[in-house]
C-alpha cells in the first residue's frame, strides 16, 4: 500500500507538464496551464492547432478523451499500465518519514487553498473582462455576423444570446526560450460574433467567440501568428465553459430541447425544424460549447479498445465508454425537460463521439424523459446537409 505522501512525492517529482512535454508538442494555455495535442489520442504530436489537452503540473484534461487526473493516471493511460507498473515506471515511490510527510501535506493544503483561492480571483477577473465584450456588442441584425450566418443559411433566431463585436481584439501567448510565457500580444482586430455561456447558476460565465471574414469561403477568419505562421483557430472558449450552455432559443421551462456542441449544428437544426413547419412551442436550442461539456467524463476505468485507431507504438488505443462518471462538469438539463434531443457532429471519430453520444444519453436520463440522438448523413454535419 503505497500512502497518500508518498504518492504526492512521486508527483512532485514528475510534474505533467515535463512528462507530456516529452510526448507532444505543448504551449501556453490558460490560467498558467500548457496546451496542445494529447499524448494518448492526437495522431500528430506536433500539430500546432491542437487545443484538446491541457495540463499544470499537477494534473491534466483532455476534451476529446473526456478524461484527466494526474501525472500516474497520464502514465497509465499512455503505457497501458496498471497502478503499480506505473508507479514503478515514474521512478518508484519513496518512504517518507511521518513527521515529513504531515509536513508536506500540510504545505500542500496551503498552496491547495492558495491556488483555489487564485483560480477563483482569476476566473471572476475574466467574466468581467468578458461582460465588457458583451455590453459592448450589438444586436447581429446589419452585420457581418448576419451575412457570415447567412452565407451558411443560418439566422440569429429572436431571443438567441448572441451578439456582434466590430472590433473584436485576438489575443496569443507564445512560449518563452527556456521556459515560462511571454506577454499576451494582439495579433488581430475584427468583427466577431459573441455567444454568451451561462452556467449552471444562471450567470454569465464566458464567452464563445467566432472571428469572421467574408472574404473566406464560408466566412471564418484565416489569421496567422506573425512571427512562427502558425494558422490560428477562428474560435475561441474564454471564461467558463463546463456545465454552463448557449442559449440560441431561449424558453423559460423548456419541455423539449435540442442540444449539440456546436452553434451552426444547433441553428441549422432550428432552420430545419422552421422549415418543415413544426411547432416550436415549449422548445429551447442550446449550444455546450464543446462534446466533454455536453457529455460529461467517462467513468473511472470505463475505456474500451477502439476498433481501428492505433498509438504510434502500434498499439489498440482504448477511448472513454459509455457509463458516465456522475461527480464530472457538464451542461445541466432543466427538469422541465421531458423531450432531450441530442445532436452528433459528422465530423468527429464516429465510435468515440457515439460512445460520447450515449454516455450523455445516460447522464441526463430521467423517469419520464424521453432522449433520442440525431446523426447528420456519413461524411457531413447538419450544416452542410442544410445548405445542400
Amino acid at each position: 500500500m503505497i500512502s497518500e505522501a508518498a504518492k504526492q512525492d512521486l508527483r512532485d517529482r514528475n510534474p505533467v507538464t515535463d512528462l507530456a512535454g516529452r510526448w507532444v508538442s505543448l504551449r501556453p494555455g490558460k490560467a498558467g496551464g500548457l496546451v496542445g495535442p494529447c499524448p494518448l489520442h492526437s495522431p500528430d504530436p506536433n500539430a500546432r492547432d491542437s487545443t484538446s489537452f491541457e495540463c499544470w503540473p499537477d494534473r491534466w484534461v483532455c476534451a476529446t478523451c473526456q478524461d484527466g487526473g494526474d501525472v500516474i493516471k497520464l502514465v497509465m493511460l499512455r503505457e497501458s499500465m496498471d497502478f503499480r507498473g506505473a508507479v514503478a515506471w515514474l521512478g518508484g515511490a519513496q518512504a517518507i518519514d511521518p513527521a515529513e510527510a504531515a509536513r508536506r501535506e500540510a504545505t500542500a493544503a496551503q498552496k491547495r487553498a492558495k491556488a483555489e483561492s487564485a483560480s477563483a480571483y482569476f476566473r471572476e477577473q475574466e467574466r468581467e473582462r468578458l461582460h465588457t465584450y458583451w455590453r459592448a456588442a450589438g444586436p447581429v441584425a446589419g452585420t457581418p455576423i448576419e451575412a457570415y450566418l447567412g452565407l451558411r443559411g443560418l439566422v440569429a433566431p429572436p431571443g438567441a444570446r448572441l451578439r456582434a463585436h466590430a472590433h473584436m481584439p485576438y489575443f496569443i501567448q507564445r512560449s518563452r526560450a527556456g521556459g515560462g510565457r511571454a506577454p499576451w500580444q494582439r495579433i488581430h482586430t475584427g468583427p466577431a460574433m459573441l455567444a454568451a455561456i451561462i452556467g449552471a447558476d444562471g450567470r454569465f460565465s464566458g464567452l464563445h467567440i467566432t472571428w469572421v471574414d467574408l472574404l473566406q469561403p464560408k466566412g471564418k477568419l484565416v489569421v496567422a501568428d506573425p512571427e512562427t505562421g502558425e494558422v490560428q483557430p477562428s474560435k475561441k472558449v474564454r471564461g467558463t465553459k463546463n456545465g454552463g450552455h448557449i442559449e440560441l432559443v431561449r424558453c423559460a421551462k423548456p419541455h423539449r430541447l435540442f442540444i449539440g456542441e456546436g452553434i451552426e449544428t444547433v441553428l441549422s437544426a432550428y432552420i430545419a425544424m422552421l422549415a418543415l413547419g413544426r411547432s416550436l412551442d415549449g422548445t429551447a436550442f442550446w449550444a455546450s460549447a464543446d462534446l466533454g461539456n455536453l457529455c460529461g467524463a467517462a467513468a473511472k476505468d470505463n475505456r474500451v479498445p477502439h476498433p481501428t485507431a492505433k498509438d504510434r507504438s502500434g498499439r489498440t488505443m482504448r477511448v472513454p465508454g459509455a457509463e458516465p462518471d456522475f461527480a464530472s462538469d457538464a451542461v445541466t438539463i432543466p427538469d422541465s425537460v421531458v423531450d432531450l434531443r441530442l445532436l452528433g457532429d459528422g465530423d468527429s471519430d464516429p465510435f468515440a463521439t457515439n460512445l460520447a453520444m450515449e454516455r450523455a444519453r445516460a447522464r441526463h436520463a430521467r423517469d419520464g424523459r424521453r432522449i433520442s440522438i440525431s446523426w447528420p448523413d456519413s461524411g457531413k454535419d447538419f450544416n452542410s446537409m442544410l445548405v445542400a
